[in-house]
């Protein structure tokens, strides 16, 4: 009980409400307003679990959801069943800090640049389905959004450059590390959402995404299949830009900062060791 207890300080509590309301809000503005195929619903549930530990991650992703469901003005849709998904992905975001995926790790050398490539490599292969995705070139598609394809080659370019650019000029291994949970998360949400998708909503969930599984029920696929496939083209895109955006934000606090949270201390990156004269 004293780990559980461990992860609700008062600080922990104190920011749970405003990880919570930087979900729905950026959550609702890109799925509901802008239409794109990615979430960016999960910034606080990360934060608080990386900084926190596991089961507050997860309760701050399921309270997320179940107080979007019900809110006034952007209440209702789809997004309740989906608090399965957000515990997940709270959970995980615990684990990392855990294991100290989100601390900085100085390198040099043929090391970082290649830490570097294969980072960028991540992004690019995984914002590629979104590319070649056929709904977007299909005018007769509903919800056809002719700027969808550009959208997605700049993301990935940008979100590429910068993930190779912040660990070579960094000196910083951690922005691979960072790279892999987000894609790791991501798989597994995938996972997770898509039988809810497909049994609950059969797989329209009125987000952009919907034409994702649109053009993969037009190949063929059975809605578990469509919803499972949109599931790995936007979640690790997804969690790759949500986990790097925690990671950016987690590096411009002070150590003093950070050590106030029950995993502070695995943020830290650790001293030098001073030499003996």
């Amino acid at each position: 009980m004293g780990w559980l207890s461990g992860q609700f300080t008062t600080r922990v509590i104190v920011l749970m409400p405003v990880a919570i309301a930087i979900n729905i809000v950026l959550g609702y503005t890109v799925q509901s307003v802008l239409r794109l195929p990615i979430y960016l619903d999960s910034i606080g549930t990360i934060f608080v679990g990386v900084l926190a530990g596991p089961i507050a991650g997860l309760l701050t992703g399921v309270l997320t959801n179940l107080i979007w469901q019900y809110a006034p003005v952007i209440g209702g849709g789809t997004i309740g069943p989906f608090a399965i998904t957000a515990g997940v992905i709270g959970l995980l975001a615990g684990v990392w800090g855990q294991l100290g995926v989100f601390r900085s790790r100085p390198a040099s050398g043929t090391q970082l640049i290649i830490a570097a490539l294969v980072a960028a490599a991540i992004v690019v292969l995984v914002i590629l389905p979104i590319v070649n995705n056929p709904i977007y070139l299909d005018p007769e598609q509903g919800g056809f959004i002719e700027w969808a394809v550009p959208a997605a080659i700049v993301i990935g370019i940008v979100v590429a450059a910068f993930v190779a650019g912040f660990i070579y000029l960094r000196r910083d291994l951690a922005g691979l590390w960072v790279a892999g949970a987000g894609l790791f998360t991501g798989i597994v949400a995938a996972i997770v959402s898509a039988p809810i998708a497909a049994i609950v909503f059969e797989g329209v969930t009125g987000s952009g995404t919907d034409l994702i599984v649109a053009a993969l029920r037009q190949g063929g696929a059975d809605v578990l299949q469509a919803s499972l496939g949109q599931g790995f083209i936007s979640d690790p895109i997804d969690k790759i830009i949500t986990s790097f955006v925690v990671f950016l934000i987690l590096a411009n606090l002070s150590p003093r900062f950070l050590a106030r949270f029950p995993l502070g201390e695995k943020l830290v990156r650790p001293a030098p060791a001073s030499s003996a004269d």
